[in-house]
């Protein structure tokens, strides 16, 4: 098994086993990916490659903490392990490796585009 996916493997298992964010965590996450991305929409000048590919990652990771939050909210259980398994994938593996960004994209399209 390759480092990434023993790291992605080991989040999995840590939000599986309930060790995931608590509600003021991911309420700060989703303010933090709001700053983010209004950062990066108002940066001067071209954007890197690196900017470009967090310019598209950022969003999708601001849906699945959404939509996460949402399913507590109702409390559903397994909607809120889908999201958080997604988040950890996304986080895992998105801005690093675009070719598995874009399988993110297709698997997540029902969702969130």
């Amino acid at each position: 098994m390759t480092p990434a996916l023993a790291v992605a493997a080991r989040n999995t298992k840590n939000v599986v086993e309930g060790e995931d964010m608590t509600d003021d965590e991911l309420e700060q996450e989703i303010q933090n990916l709001g700053e983010a991305i209004d950062k990066l929409a108002k940066a001067e000048g071209p954007l890197t490659k690196q900017e470009k590919r967090r310019r598209h990652i950022l969003p999708l990771k601001k849906d699945i903490l959404q939509r996460m939050q949402q399913a507590r909210e109702k409390k559903d259980r397994n909607q809120e392990l889908k999201c958080s398994m997604d988040y950890a994938l996304l986080e895992e593996f998105g801005e690093r490796h675009p070719i598995l960004l874009h399988l993110a994209r297709i698997k997540l399209r029902g969702h969130i585009l």
